[in-house]
């Protein structure tokens, strides 16, 4: 960070150190469902996703991009202000290995709004189009390391699962990146 004083970037450091410790603690999370209050989630307008993009890819220009009927994009809302982002993208056969329904990109955006439920309900906002679409199930990946995340996608039953064709592409992956990521199943019926 250019021009920040040295001493505040440690105090801003260490800051950020403690909340992400507080924000996995039981008291922290129950208070910050009760504080947070009225998040709604929605559908993402064009104007929205540019807002998301330009926070995710800062200094960007985000260029609109005709809608895919085959994404669904939610957010967050809470007082008026985007806190959330997720989507719901369904694969044709034709871009196997990535085939039926799958969970993307979810990502609660500023750190004070993590533990508030946000990521929760957004997720559950996608399984439930998923399902009411007629989906058996739902995939995603995460990075092993993630322990925050794998946690979180156990809580509404996502397993560990191993998908031909994407599981060769992964581990050569982690070999480039030295980080694995896993593919996770929720199956609505099991």
């Amino acid at each position: 960070m250019p021009g920040i004083n040295p001493v505040l970037a440690a105090i801003r450091k260490e800051a950020g150190r403690g909340l992400f410790f507080l924000q996995f603690r039981p008291t922290f999370r129950a208070a910050g469902r009760k504080l947070a209050g009225g998040i709604t989630v929605t559908e993402a307008s064009p104007a929205d996703l540019a807002t998301v993009r330009s926070r995710l890819n800062p200094g960007d220009t985000p260029q609109p991009s005709p809608p895919d009927p085959a994404v669904t994009n939610l957010f967050a809302v809470r007082r008026g202000k985007i806190t959330g982002f997720i989507q719901r993208v369904r694969h044709p056969p034709s871009h196997a290995p990535y085939v039926g329904y799958w969970l993307f990109s979810l990502q609660v955006l500023h750190p004070l709004d993590r533990g508030t439920g946000t990521g929760e309900m957004l997720t559950r906002a996608v399984l439930d189009i998923a399902r009411a679409n007629g989906a058996p199930m739902v995939y995603l990946v995460v990075r092993e390391t993630n322990l925050p995340a794998v946690s979180h996608y156990k809580k509404p039953g996502f397993r560990q699962v191993i998908v031909p064709g994407l599981e060769e592409q992964l581990k050569e992956e982690a070999v480039r990146q030295e980080n694995r990521r896993i593919t996770r199943v929720k199956r609505f019926h099991e």
